[in-house]
């Protein structure tokens, strides 16, 4: 299968995830508590699968750099999502954050060009313009531009944590990359991430994990939810990894994966009720242009 079909189906599968945790937010459930949960029924599943190659990881020669090369993904995936779900929501439009956020395909794809000598040209470039610039306008509103300065100052502030994630999550797609070409699977990468994301998003909750599991009516609403966005990050990580290894610059696969915007401000019109504008039908046709341009 082309590598642009994984990008593809991973940002339908990011979308699926996305919806379901849209879902569970708009009824009350704090983004601490579906990761927590989330991470831990994905982990469970890289878990079975892996159970047949687990000595497969111990036995190559190559284990010591997994560990390490893991280790630093991992806790760059810990900070990326902690820093990317904060800048969300304080941001005065969480679109600004997710703009921040998809702009590193293009410090991924310079530094993967350098670096593992991938593939880059100034069309596929102009590619990834098309898809941030699309992007931007599906999900930030006129009325918010304005907004901007008068946001409150702090010392963490939601512009700082945006690029904080969006460094965080390069370093985390440059290093999957690196353990890929080493010879390892997606399912053994995302067995490493999930398990050190659940302990991490476990600890931070530890004084709140009584309080998830004592209100039982809330939690069988909230389990079968959880477990179906687990499910739907379980597949996407798959794809996404494979898509991260086999394309011919990670930026490229990164670009398109990040076209779930488009397809979750689409389905949000049916389903959620939202809006679509001109300037969102912009974006779309935008999006569009920008994914063929990569694709061909």
């Amino acid at each position: 299968m082309s590598w642009y079909l994984y990008s593809i189906l991973t940002a339908f599968s990011f979308t699926g995830m996305v919806l379901c945790t849209r879902y569970l937010g708009n009824k009350g459930f704090s983004s601490k508590q579906i990761l927590l949960f989330l991470f831990l029924f994905a982990f469970l599943g890289f878990l079975v699968i892996n159970i047949g190659t687990i000595n497969t990881i111990w036995d190559s020669e190559f284990f010591l750099d997994f560990i390490i090369i893991m280790t630093i993904v991992s806790i760059f995936a810990v900070i990326g999502n902690w820093a990317d779900f904060t800048a969300v929501i304080k941001a005065p439009n969480p679109g600004f954050a997710g703009t921040i956020k998809s702009s590193n395909v293009f410090l991924i794809s310079v530094i993967a060009f350098l670096i593992f000598g991938s593939s880059f040209s100034l069309i596929k470039l102009m590619g990834m313009f098309f898809i941030i610039g699309g992007i931007a306008a599906l999900i930030i509103e006129k009325k918010d531009i304005f907004s901007i300065q008068r946001t409150e100052r702090r010392f963490l502030r939601w512009d700082v944590l945006a690029i904080i994630g969006a460094l965080s999550f390069t370093v985390a797609v440059l290093g999957i990359k690196k353990v890929s070409q080493i010879g390892f699977s997606p399912q053994e990468i995302a067995l490493f991430v999930f398990g050190f994301n659940f302990l991490a998003f476990a600890i931070l909750s530890r004084k709140d994990m009584k309080n998830y599991l004592k209100d039982r009516p809330k939690l069988k609403s909230f389990l079968p939810i959880v477990f179906l966005a687990a499910t739907f990050s379980f597949i996407a990580n798959i794809l996404g990894i494979k898509g991260i290894a086999i394309s011919p610059n990670p930026g490229y696969h990164e670009s398109i994966k990040n076209t779930q915007i488009l397809f979750v401000t689409l389905l949000s019109v049916p389903l959620l009720g939202a809006d679509l504008n001109k300037q969102k039908l912009l974006g779309v046709v935008a999006v569009l242009i920008g994914i063929i341009i990569l694709v061909i």
